[in-house]
């Protein structure tokens, strides 16, 4: 496995914003159904080389990696490799939602190192006890979910405490706060909850936001542009994986591999990555004008 980079997230991520002029991040989740699984590892290298200059993250989803078994780790570390040899300074983003504290919540922390992500996904369920593996790393970012994009989310993360405060708000302020020592912390929030990420920004100013939900689920690009930015017109990462990857199906369905797939891909991402570009350019003149 390859070690994990020295480079602070947060200034790899601003980095690759600048290089690539970009907030999208392209997720690596493989549709098994629709690919060889033989076929995987060629299907991301595609996915990467038509889309190196246009992300400014990459975001494979542990899941569908280990639902291949042994398999499926040579693949995941061949296309962490493959994103390093071909575009080293976009950042990498482990989506595997962990949390677990002891021995269980070091393990975890020790393999998302070990692969060499630059930044991983976590679950605070379990408070600060499962958290504090990830966060005592300074280099990694560690992006705690807090309103998701998921309908269901709201069974938990809309319960209203105590103090009058939601519970996904109270997430947030926890992750301002008392979670963030080494300034490495973001948060997870679903682009189909416009309103909510309004929210999280009010309490969070600067803090970079992961945004899956957009396209397949039904997340409008102006509405989460226009409500997760910060005054610099950065501050968050839209997630964009079957928008992009479906673009390559062929006439039967299934995922094709070949330069007029690659050419579909790249222009699939262009398309969104230009798009975000457009409403952020409208965001920051229309504020310059208030």
């Amino acid at each position: 496995m390859a070690t994990a980079t020295a480079t602070n997230f947060n200034q790899k991520l601003e980095d690759a914003y600048q290089l690539n002029d970009s907030r999208l991040c392209v997720g690596l989740d493989p549709d098994l159904d629709l690919i060889s699984h033989d076929k995987v590892i060629e299907l991301n290298e595609v996915l990467i080389d038509a889309t190196a200059d246009l992300a400014c993250a990459y975001k494979p989803n542990l899941a569908i990696y280990e639902s291949l078994g042994n398999q499926g780790y040579k693949v995941l570390e061949s296309t962490l490799s493959h994103i390093k040899d071909r575009c080293p300074a976009v950042p990498i983003i482990g989506d595997a939602k962990r949390g677990d504290i002891g021995l269980c919540g070091n393990a975890y922390a020790k393999t998302i190192l070990d692969y060499g992500f630059d930044a991983v996904t976590v679950n605070p369920y379990m408070g600060s006890d499962a958290l504090k593996p990830f966060l005592d790393n300074e280099g990694l970012g560690v992006f705690i979910l807090c309103r998701t994009s998921n309908p269901s989310g709201m069974e938990l993360q809309d319960l209203r405490l105590e103090s009058g405060k939601l519970l996904y708000e109270h997430v947030a302020e926890l992750a301002e706060t008392q979670w963030n020592g080494n300034d490495n912390v973001g948060l997870v929030v679903g682009a189909t909850y416009p309103g909510e990420i309004r929210r999280v920004r009010e309490i969070c100013p600067q803090m970079p936001f992961l945004i899956p939900g957009v396209g397949a689920q039904g997340g409008d690009i102006g509405q989460t542009v226009s409500s997760a930015m910060n005054g610099d017109g950065r501050g968050f990462v839209i997630n964009a994986s079957r928008q992009i990857m479906y673009s390559a199906k062929d006439a039967s369905g299934k995922l094709s591999l070949d330069e007029a797939a690659s050419q579909r891909i790249r222009q699939a991402a262009l398309k969104i990555r230009d798009e975000i570009n457009h409403e952020v350019k409208m965001e920051l003149e229309l504020s310059a004008t208030v």
